[in-house]
């Protein structure tokens, strides 16, 4: 039995997308956290203890990338889908060198979208112990 519902973070720069995202996960019954900006993402990811986060690869700033190696620098392992337009064959390499095994390309399908989080949040339940 569950304690609490995973919960996402949500990390794109459009409002538009993370907004419609984050209404689809909401009624599929997740716990969801946004950011706007990926340079605030490492500090989300300590307030908010997410379960999973969805990520977008190109954002003013620091893109998707970066995050994720400072994530892995910091020895921060919570699962990863990368959700981007712009997932070249160097980008796909880098970010599975990274660990990052889930990936949507935009425009997203929302029910695939949904699927793949709850793979992803399966996964980490069932090889990574966490307990969700």
């Amino acid at each position: 039995m569950r304690s609490k519902l995973p919960k996402i973070l949500v990390v794109d720069d459009d409002p538009h997308f993370r907004n419609a995202v984050i209404s689809i996960l909401k009624a599929n019954g997740y716990r969801v956290a946004e950011e706007s900006s990926s340079l605030s993402v490492i500090r989300a990811i300590n307030k908010e203890k997410p379960d999973l986060i969805l990520l977008d690869l190109k954002m003013p700033k620091a893109g998707g990338i970066e995050v994720i190696k400072t994530m892995r620098r910091m020895s921060i392992y919570i699962p990863v889908v990368v959700v981007s337009g712009h997932l070249s064959q160097q980008n796909f390499h880098n970010l599975r060198v990274l660990g990052v095994e889930y990936f949507l390309v935009k425009p997203v399908n929302l029910r695939m979208l949904v699927a793949k989080v709850k793979e992803a949040i399966e996964f980490k339940a069932a090889h990574l112990g966490s307990g969700i």
